[in-house]
């Protein structure tokens, strides 16, 4: 399907007046997630915005994402321009009709709704383990260390 018609199709089936493609590209908020779409020849790249890097374990969360790579139908990148993580999957544009754009489009933004809360609430599992035990009293009435 041609990228423009597809865009405009979309548009219309969901009541989205300000949708329109534009040097084969565009983007709409879906539940809160930005998508960006890009097309090239017969592929279509969608993108959907995770987040921002965690300010700590920053390649724990890193790693995580790359083993994800390999179990699913997208895949993760960093943005270059802001440093964000993406997910992204590729399509086919002619093997697109209306019905499996819009599947697509909503698998997508389940997965990355999915890992934007791991990452909102991603703490390395080794530093939430040493606050617990900083937390706990060393030693007990008896005198010994409590385990």
């Amino acid at each position: 399907m041609d990228f423009e018609k597809l865009i405009s199709d979309f548009a219309e089936r969901h009541g989205i007046a300000d949708l329109a493609a534009e040097d084969n590209a565009a983007a709409l908020d879906i539940d809160g997630i930005v998508v960006t779409l890009v097309a090239a020849g017969d592929a279509l790249s969608v993108s959907a915005d995770i987040g921002e890097p965690p300010s700590e374990g920053r390649g724990d969360f890193a790693e995580l994402m790359l083993e994800a790579n390999l179990q699913l139908d997208a895949f993760f990148a960093k943005e270059p321009e802001n440093g964000a993580y993406i997910l992204v999957r590729r399509l086919s544009l002619p093997a697109l009709d209306p019905e499996s754009f819009d599947a697509a489009l909503e698998a997508l933004v389940n997965l990355a709704e999915t890992w934007r809360r791991l990452l909102a609430d991603f703490r390395p599992v080794a530093k939430a383990a040493a606050e617990r035990v900083e937390e706990l009293p060393q030693f007990g009435a008896s005198g010994f260390v409590q385990v």
